[in-house]
């Protein structure tokens, strides 16, 4: 697999402050090298991926090598964001982890059946955050193959 030398960022769809800053932390705790970009609502998530809204002006907006999505959002939710974004010719495959309190049936089949490419439930705690920060460096960025426009820098 080729090496960029600068990691793509992330993506990271959530609505919630602190959830993302425990996420934040637990990324430099597991050396997850990947810069993360916050988009706060579904709606700014789309903006920046399709480069419209408050991104149009910034030609040099990054294109992330992954989303990390929450579901449960005010406006434009998960469930349609992921949905957005695996029926676009130009996006769809973008891997997208949803990223959710919930660990309902209903939402983790929803979200597969929607293009999700993995489904977490958010850890309890840091110990939990670590270790999936962790994981998804090890599967996403070491082991797993990325489609060619998602990683090169």
């Amino acid at each position: 697999m080729m090496q960029s030398k600068q990691p793509k960022p992330i993506l990271v769809v959530e609505d919630s402050p602190e959830d993302f800053e425990v996420l934040e932390r637990a990324c430099k705790k597991a050396q997850l090298d990947n810069p993360l970009i916050r988009c706060k609502s579904g709606q700014e998530a789309l903006d920046f991926l399709y480069k419209t809204g408050e991104y149009e002006n910034l030609h040099n907006t990054p294109t992330p090598a992954m989303v990390l999505l929450d579901l449960n959002m005010p406006g434009t939710n998960g469930h349609e964001i992921l949905e957005k974004i695996k029926n676009d010719s130009m996006l769809k495959t973008l891997p997208i982890v949803v990223l959710s309190t919930s660990s309902s049936v209903e939402d983790v089949q929803s979200s597969y059946r929607s293009g999700a490419n993995s489904y977490i439930s958010k850890p309890e705690d840091m110990k939990g955050y670590v270790a999936m920060a962790e994981m998804i460096k090890d599967y996403w960025f070491s082991f797993c193959c990325l489609p060619l426009n998602w990683r090169e820098a």
